[in-house]
């Protein structure tokens, strides 16, 4: 009987799923009306205008710390459920350390935080890390997965694309410096002409090219062939998947060959967004980071001087470009090329020129957009920018929250953060939903404040551990009587490594490092196993690697480091044997693994002694008594480097709680 709850809650989902599968196989004059009434493609709670809902209240008003708890706490009231306990002061600081900076405290951080009795010390440890360099690397490598970012162009070829890597810098420095989410979007859609002053106009434009590009489709066969024409189709889309994905949830590129099936999108609005493109190819453009440099080239260039010559030579970053020369330099701008709404999406059957626009079904906006010059691509572009970002534009504010949450708590309180549309996951909480885009849009859309309300709350400072009682109710733990216990990703578990073995590089920035041996043939060479896992590469940060699209890093495959050919808005998490015998038995943790023995002794004179730095680093407590002379016991027997292994592949460390 317990199960019967859950079943009720999910069986509507289940049935429009079972509906709209019918209405696919069914010919447009079978469905009956009542059916197309019921199943209106508008009638969805994406597409309806958002209202700001009022803060509920709540029974045990005491519990809550900030208005998510109320609404979290009157789904569970109304269930019959109620809140977890807080989670211990080491417990707290270790979630949040890695949550926000995807390292762990230090045993001194630990200690001073698990003593500190003042009222906001939790308060001043969340400003804290939000302040740390850290905090942009860790949320950057986020953001890189939702678009897809790679090092190489991938595709057959997948020859390296050395110059990307300005645009990663760009994205650290973003959140370092809190820059508001509306002016984020807009400089990756159209920097360079929203604000053509900045060098970040320039550099932040690797959103549009942040994909896998066909090198043969574009530079060994020419737009006048059939298949140099599907390319350059192809790559639009991936402009138009990347944008409409990542800033508004919206699966738009299912429109590509028809009406999108199941969301208020029409083909031709989706090949007016390949429009917005029509102009953009991706190139090595140049860009100057000194605006002073900037300001000086731009003179001495319209002058037509001789004094150029001396400057140095501008920065490079592969980006959006308005067009590009075979082998991939910049050229000056032309006209954007026509774009045609293809009929059943083939280039051999063009139907007619379709003008630039944006979607209808989005609440409060019109899809047409306001260009200035539609001959100007990036007027085009810039049009599109800011009408995503238009303050009535509510429905982007709920992805970026809601993308934000997911990180937080292990799950969006929309379950599919690329799609909100009919096949997307229903939300779990649609008002607290609503109420977070709207607080996000008061609070200058700050990403930092929305991780102080979110990490602050009573809701994220829950305890773990589970209740066989509550389980039964909601075992997926949907509605957070509990918080989600969540395993260390690639990189955090790499990085803590590092850290542990005393070899991290906490340098910032710069060329993305490669940690694999390089031939450049026509299709290159990437081997890992040729790879010094000594040499200062390796040592690096995780979110610096150079990351191979076709070939990737077998250690950060298997721990579900996502593949870069793909938009990846939400990691897999998986166990496998081969995960155990990675962590186990890779090269590069073995050498971590012996380094961090002789920091151990270095560091203590007996096994016990280096036992118990060993646990305070790894699981930031004390080993037990039994513990202790387990874990001695078989240090002695096995080495120190093998009873690292053992502790480093505990559950207690690969899990934060």
């Amino acid at each position: 009987m317990s199960a019967a709850p859950h079943f009720c809650r999910a069986w509507p989902v289940v049935l429009r799923g079972w509906i709209f599968a019918l209405l696919l196989l069914s010919p447009p004059g079978e469905r009956t009306a009542a059916a197309e009434t019921e199943n209106s493609k508008a009638d969805h709670w994406a597409f309806k205008p958002t209202v700001r809902p009022s803060i509920p209240a709540i029974k045990k008003q005491s519990w809550a710390r900030n208005p998510i708890d109320n609404f979290v706490l009157s789904k569970l009231e109304a269930l019959k459920l109620a809140p977890s306990r807080e989670a211990g002061r080491v417990a707290l600081i270790r979630r949040l350390s890695f949550d926000l900076t995807g390292l762990p405290p230090g045993p001194e951080e630990v200690r001073q935080f698990a003593s500190d009795t003042r009222p906001d010390a939790y308060e001043k440890l969340v400003d804290r890390l939000l302040g740390s360099p850290r905090y942009g690397e860790r949320w950057a490598r986020h953001w890189l997965d939702v678009v897809h970012y790679g090092d190489s162009h991938g595709y057959d070829k997948d020859k390296p694309r050395p110059n990307a890597w300005p645009y990663r810098d760009y994205v650290i420095r973003s959140f370092n410096s809190d820059t508001p989410y509306s002016r984020f979007a807009q400089e990756q859609i159209a920097g360079d002409a929203l604000f053509p002053g900045t060098a970040d106009g320039v550099v932040a434009l690797g959103f549009i090219a942040a994909g896998p590009w066909d090198y043969v489709g574009h530079v060994e066969l020419p737009e006048t062939k059939t298949d140099g024409l599907i390319a350059r189709y192809n790559d639009r889309d991936d402009m138009v998947m990347n944008t409409m994905s990542t800033f508004l949830s919206l699966t738009v590129h299912c429109a590509r060959c028809h009406d999108h099936k199941f969301d208020p999108i029409s083909q031709e609005e989706y090949y007016s967004l390949q429009a917005v493109f029509a102009g953009v190819d991706r190139a090595d453009r140049p860009f100057d980071s000194d605006p002073k440099v900037a300001a000086r080239r731009k003179r001495l260039m319209s002058e037509k001087s001789k004094g150029i010559e001396a400057l140095p030579k501008p920065q490079i970053v592969y980006a959006a470009a308005t067009d590009f020369a075979t082998n991939g330099s910049f050229v000056a701008p032309r006209a954007p090329r026509p774009i045609h709404l293809l009929k059943r999406g083939d280039v051999k059957s063009p139907g007619p020129v379709v003008s630039p626009g944006a979607l209808n079904c989005v609440p409060g906006l019109s899809g047409k957009l306001e260009i200035g010059d539609p001959n100007d691509e990036g007027s085009r572009r810039a049009a599109l920018a800011k009408w995503i970002t238009d303050r009535r534009n509510l429905l982007a504010r709920r992805s970026i929250v809601n993308r934000v949450w997911q990180y937080h708590f292990g799950r969006g309180i929309v379950d599919t953060p690329n799609d909100f549309g009919h096949m997307g996951s229903l939300p779990s909480h649609p008002e607290l939903l609503d109420w977070l885009a709207g607080w996000f849009l008061d609070n200058g859309e700050s990403l930092k404040k929305l991780h102080r309300l979110m990490v602050t709350s009573a809701t994220y400072r829950q305890s773990s551990q589970n209740d066989p009682v509550f389980a039964r109710i909601d075992g997926d733990n949907r509605f957070l009587w509990r918080m989600n216990r969540q395993r260390l990703d690639a990189e955090s578990f790499r990085d803590t490594l590092l850290l542990l073995s005393g070899k991290l590089d906490l340098t910032a920035g710069g060329p993305s490092v490669r940690q694999f041996f390089f031939k450049d043939d026509h299709s290159p060479t990437y081997d890992y196993t040729r790879f010094d896992a000594d040499s200062p590469a390796a040592c690096r940060r995780s979110i610096y690697r150079f990351v191979v699209r076709s070939v990737p890093d077998p250690l950060m495959e298997a721990l579900d480091c996502p593949d870069a050919n793909m938009l990846a808005p939400k990691r897999n998490v998986t166990l496998t044997a081969l995960q155990a015998l990675s962590t186990l038995n890779d090269p590069f943790v073995l050498r971590q693994c012996q380094h961090f023995a002789e920091r151990l002794k270095a560091a203590g004179s007996t096994a016990n002694n280096q036992v118990q730095m060993a646990f305070r680093l790894t699981l930031n407590r004390e080993p037990t008594t039994g513990e202790l002379r387990l874990m001695s016991d078989y240090a002695r027997k096995h080495g120190l480097a093998n009873a690292c292994r053992v502790l480093l592949n505990s559950s207690e460390f690969v899990f934060v709680d």
